[in-house]
């Protein structure tokens, strides 16, 4: 695990105080993240963050092997590319309270499929694929897709900013984010160097948006998929994901709709 990882923790730990993750969940968020990263990131799709999971959920292991590869990391977080996030049946011990996150599964689905209506989506969602073994293996399926054509998600906090169930934690969200910025997630990407970056949510873009700049890699900003709008409008952002995935070098331009006040 990457230095890095243990200098940011610590230095969210004024700015977090309790609301702060245990290291070993932070890094092992890391690892999933590292498992799936391409070996030449063409588009990171940078988010705020995942979702709190405390060192208790982290014991509970994702079976591999069967449904998943055997070398697949297997600590439980509450993030995307952790397969036991919303899938209980596929972990050892149950976690209460295990929804998912359907949204970022879109949105991982959009970055490689042509999406037409909600429709589309119905591969990787569990009210439309009830069998385990064919859901997990469409995501399986996509995760991959993605790696190979150098897609991967990135948060701007090392460190979950929301708690199941509740409201996010009164924090300074800005100074958590530039710390996390600072201490680990620019280097990320940095060394990654990729043709585009893809903010998901306004205030990330808001916050990050000087840092970004310093980079000189095009970047780009649509919506997160909790915004308030109209489902017609959600589903246009989905399919821009698309676009941008074809052409990273380009984000700014296919995202210009939203946000556009950032670039002026």
């Amino acid at each position: 695990m990457t230095d890095s990882i243990v200098v940011c923790h610590s230095a969210l730990t004024d700015l977090l105080g309790s609301q702060l993750e245990p290291l070993a969940v932070v890094q092992q968020v890391e690892q999933h993240r590292r498992y799936w990263r391409p070996v030449k990131p063409r588009l990171v799709l940078l988010a705020e963050s995942h979702v709190h999971t405390t060192e208790t959920e982290l014991g509970s292991r994702v079976r591999v092997g069967e449904w998943a590869p055997k070398d697949l990391p297997s600590g439980f977080v509450r993030f995307v590319y952790c397969l036991g996030y919303g899938e209980n049946e596929l972990l050892i011990e149950h976690i209460k309270s295990n929804p998912g996150t359907w949204q970022f599964w879109k949105i991982f689905y959009s970055c490689i499929n042509p999406v037409t209506s909600n429709a589309s989506f119905a591969p990787v969602l569990k009210a439309t694929t009830k069998l385990l073994k064919d859901r997990i293996g469409y995501k399986l399926k996509v995760l991959r897709q993605m790696k190979d054509q150098g897609i991967w998600l990135v948060d701007a906090s090392i460190s979950a900013l929301y708690h199941p169930g509740r409201q996010k934690p009164a924090v300074d969200y800005k100074q958590v984010l530039q710390t996390s910025w600072k201490e680990h997630v620019r280097s990320t990407i940095e060394e990654s160097r990729p043709e585009g970056i893809l903010c998901i949510g306004c205030g990330v873009a808001r916050t990050l948006k000087d840092r970004l700049d310093e980079l000189q890699i095009p970047w780009g900003v649509v919506p997160q998929p909790g915004a308030r709008l109209p489902s017609e409008e959600h589903l246009r952002v989905f399919k821009k994901y698309r676009d941008v995935a074809k052409d990273p070098s380009h984000v700014r331009s296919l995202c210009k709709d939203w946000c556009s006040n950032l670039f002026s």
